[in-house]
């Protein structure tokens, strides 16, 4: 299934309206597709190179509104059910320390989910299940998502091809890597300096 949904999309990559079909699974994906825009964003990036940068923005800013969506998801489903589901399994204690976890280090878990194969729409609906503070969500989520996408772009931009295959069977591994040099340097920079 995965295979056609591939090919379907090297198919539309190559349509007039391929950059709406970007904006729409970038979006969607934030809170409920399962494929990440990453894959369109690559085959489009290679059919306009002189627009990456802008097919990268765009891709994060419908990104970001989609996660936008993710969180109001999270906050307004889990109002109504989630503390149901809380009160019926005693879980109430377990998940005021595990929020509070989130709420000291979910700046963290947003840039992971959004940089990393960690299911961007996992992170942004739990954000608003805990109550994340919205601004520190978006602008977290706009600068991992920008960085993640903007990384491919530029990749390609450069060297075209070449990296295409690299970037679509290694992104995965390559992102988290990447992740955790930075988790590393935000350590090192917050506990020494």
């Amino acid at each position: 299934m995965i295979k056609k949904i591939y090919e379907r999309i090297i198919d539309l990559s190559k349509k007039k309206y391929a950059i709406s079909c970007l904006l729409v699974v970038a979006f969607l994906e934030s809170f409920i597709f399962p494929i990440p825009p990453d894959i369109f964003l690559i085959f489009l990036v290679l059919a306009q190179r002189s627009k990456a940068f802008h097919l990268a923005f765009y891709c994060t800013f419908f990104s970001i509104l989609g996660g936008i969506v993710g969180y109001f998801i999270g906050s307004f489903f889990f109002d109504s059910i989630g503390q149901s589901i809380l009160n019926y399994y005693n879980l109430n204690d377990k998940f005021v320390a595990f929020s509070e976890g989130y709420n000291e280090y979910g700046v963290l878990i947003v840039a992971a989910g959004g940089f990393t194969p960690i299911p961007y729409k996992l992170i942004t609906i739990f954000s608003g299940f805990v109550k994340m503070d919205l601004f520190e969500f978006t602008i977290t989520s706009f600068l991992s998502r920008g960085a993640r996408f903007f990384l491919v772009a530029t990749l390609l931009y450069l060297f075209g091809k070449k990296v295409e295959e690299l970037i679509i069977k290694k992104f995965g591994i390559i992102s988290l890597i990447l992740f955790l040099i930075i988790l590393i340097l935000y350590f090192v920079i917050k506990n020494f300096f």
